[in-house]
């Protein structure tokens, strides 16, 4: 029952968002720049064209498993080409960052990032195709406080935006 209302009050959440501005949701492929590879996956809501949150969670080789939170400002959208139902554009943005890495020694790290990549608009600006990589530095927490080793994830995603 309780499962019920909330999935109910999310939805209500996201219709009455949408009534006041666009709303979007989707699923992004994780990955990180210079490491051969570290599949990971992430939730996306997205309570405005400019706002974009990401629930992450990735898996190294070492079955090092980490999970994420990403929150993105993405004020800078240049439009490279324009078509009748939708555009190609170069995106800028500045975000925060949280991660917990769960090992023998459980570390978390939070910190900045600059995500910058293209999305693809279609379908009259319903569906988004996107990829961007997002430069990160940070700070570990745990197990010691220090500067975290700098990192670029890169996501390819997609978004379906209710307007």
């Amino acid at each position: 029952m309780k499962i019920k209302t909330l999935v109910l009050a999310l939805v209500l959440f996201a219709v009455i968002i949408a009534g006041v501005h666009a709303f979007g949701f989707g699923v992004q492929a994780n990955f990180r720049a210079g490491e051969i590879f570290a599949p990971g996956a992430a939730l996306l809501i997205s309570p405005s064209n400019t706002t974009h949150l990401a629930i992450n969670w990735f898996l190294d080789f070492d079955k090092v498993n980490t999970i994420g939170f990403t929150l993105d400002a993405v004020p800078l959208v240049l439009p490279l080409a324009i078509f009748p139902t939708g555009s190609f554009n170069f995106t800028l943005g500045v975000g925060l960052f949280t991660n917990v890495v769960f090992t023998c020694d459980t570390g978390i790290n939070a910190g900045l990032r600059v995500p910058l990549g293209f999305n693809l608009l279609l379908g009259r600006r319903v569906l988004e195709v996107f990829s961007h990589v997002a430069p990160s530095f940070g700070v570990n927490f745990l197990p010691r406080l220090g500067l975290s080793r700098p990192f670029y994830p890169i996501a390819l995603g997609v978004r379906l935006w209710l307007r």
